[in-house]
């Protein structure tokens, strides 16, 4: 990186950030268990993305099978220890969507069981909704690249790689 952009990518690191996930298609595939994701009804691998609060891509973990649960692809694809300053008490912040409930990050409040949620818990959800709104552009700047956004057909080993080549190329395109 040049050193604005390192330097722009370094004030990311310091303030508050978002994340969330998406499943990128792959396709079914001989000896790769866990892609069908039920939730989304395709095959694919399950993306974590940070971005700052302007819905800049920050980061992206490597790629878990599509039928993980964001909470459990936050751990597995390195985010959570790459990023842990964030949500831990103390640090700048981090906020994500109710799958990444119970881990520290600031989530929207859940409507209790045979309840409603209070004036109060509404407004803050709506708040909390309005600023994870930048971390779901940047996983769009993100899908809008074609292998990410028709789907990966090559072979899987690679899709690590591209996926980071990616991830450098939107970063370098959106902070540079």
């Amino acid at each position: 990186m040049d050193g604005d952009l390192a330097m722009r990518h370094a004030q990311a690191q310091r303030e508050g950030v978002l994340v969330d996930g998406f499943v990128a298609p792959v396709g079914e595939r001989k000896g790769h268990d866990g892609l069908y994701s039920g939730k989304k009804h395709l095959c694919g691998q399950n993306v974590q993305v940070v971005a700052d609060l302007d819905g800049r891509v920050a980061d992206a973990g490597d790629p878990v099978p599509g039928a993980r649960h964001d909470a459990a692809a936050f751990f597995v694809s390195g985010l959570a220890e790459r990023w842990s300053g964030h949500y831990a008490p103390g640090g700048p912040g981090m906020t994500g969507d109710g799958g990444y409930r119970g881990i520290g990050m600031i989530t929207p409040d859940r409507k209790p069981r045979g309840g409603e949620l209070t004036d109060g818990q509404k407004a803050y959800n709506r708040s909390v909704d309005r600023i994870r709104a930048a971390v779901e552009r940047a996983i769009a700047h993100l899908k809008s690249w074609k292998i990410l956004k028709t789907g990966y057909h090559r072979i899987m080993h690679d899709f690590p790689d591209i996926l980071r080549t990616v991830t450098m190329l939107e970063i370098y395109r959106a902070w540079g």
